[in-house]
């Protein structure tokens, strides 16, 4: 009789513990208070994103010749094709490699064709600006460059590296020549670090003569600017020779509505604005002649000419409905 009464007690713990769960209820009950709050989160958080295309780089439409339509590029690479080439980062080993490439590819495809390098940059590394340095002076074509707003050391360099001629600036650009220190922490020996000063005063000595010879300044003059930062604005960097022309931007208001502080009329003050910002014949080259935009623009050749035609006078009109 009590081995039967405690045989039943055994299978009911038995039992009890089995279906017993091996967390406790409280933990399993705020894990889903948790898993379900995140959810929230996660919905809320997906509401008030920002709807973007997926790549940081903008996308632009471009149709490749043949295509009937439209196809999304990186904007840089619609600027490549019209050999244009923005440098707006600091330049490092790696830019400064991508850099060659694209104007190595450049010099290939059309050897005389003018690239245009666009700066705006707060400065980059010694030893990679004058491998950059050597390429384009080792090209035949033109090579323009603009400083649209900052140029720092090496970057400054760059811009002045390009064809005489054809070196600009903005009026609110600003340059800072400097020397370049060791571009990456060193530590050894006391004649490991000698020696590693040692080349790196060198490069910066190359740097000093090269930029001596683009702006026409003697070698002792550019050694004792360059002994502490040199800012300079972008008519004095004119003046200095960093640059041949700052570039004013035209006026967009009619002569007869210009007038200066005493209300007297005057003409606008402009400039040629040397192809910045302009494409060029890019639409004839990588376009069909026959198509426009594809944007609310004419769509065929047809299409504008009919638009271009002159307006028929009344009596015309009246000379036809009685033929009519």
């Amino acid at each position: 009789m009590v081995f039967t009464r405690l045989a039943a007690l055994a299978a009911v713990v038995v039992s009890v513990s089995a279906w017993t769960p091996s967390t406790p209820l409280t933990a399993v009950a705020h894990h889903r208070r948790t898993h379900a709050a995140a959810r929230q989160v996660t919905a809320v958080q997906a509401r008030r994103s920002t709807v973007s295309m997926p790549t940081t780089e903008p996308m632009v439409p471009w149709k490749p010749q043949g295509m009937e339509s439209h196809q999304f590029v990186p904007i840089s690479q619609r600027l490549y094709r019209e050999r244009i080439v923005i440098l707006g980062n600091f330049l490092d080993e790696e830019a400064a490699n991508n850099l060659i490439a694209v104007l190595l590819y450049m010099k290939q495809d059309d050897p005389n064709k003018q690239i245009s390098l666009y700066f705006n940059v707060p400065g980059a590394l010694l030893k990679p600006t004058l491998a950059v340095y050597d390429t384009l002076k080792s090209m035949e074509c033109p090579i323009m460059t603009l400083n649209l707003g900052l140029a720092t050391g090496m970057g400054a360099f760059l811009c002045s590296a390009g064809t005489p001629g054809l070196r600009f600036c903005l009026p609110n650009a600003r340059f800072l020549l400097q020397k370049t220190g060791l571009d990456d922490p060193f530590q050894g020996q006391a004649v490991d670090i000698g020696l590693k000063v040692s080349d790196n005063i060198a490069d910066n000595k190359r740097m000093a003569q090269a930029l001596a010879q683009m702006t026409g300044n003697t070698y002792d003059k550019v050694a004792e600017d360059l002994n502490r930062d040199f800012y300079l604005s972008a008519f004095e960097a004119r003046e200095y020779g960093l640059i041949d022309k700052v570039l004013i931007p035209e006026r967009k208001t009619e002569p007869e509505q210009v007038a200066d502080i005493t209300g007297r009329k005057k003409a606008p003050v402009g400039g040629n604005n040397f192809g910045f910002g302009a494409f060029g014949d890019g639409q004839a080259k990588y376009q069909d002649s026959n198509t426009g935009s594809g944007f609310g623009g004419t769509t065929t050749i047809e299409e504008r000419e009919e638009k271009e035609k002159p307006e028929e006078k009344p009596e015309e009109k009246k000379r036809k409905l009685g033929d009519i």
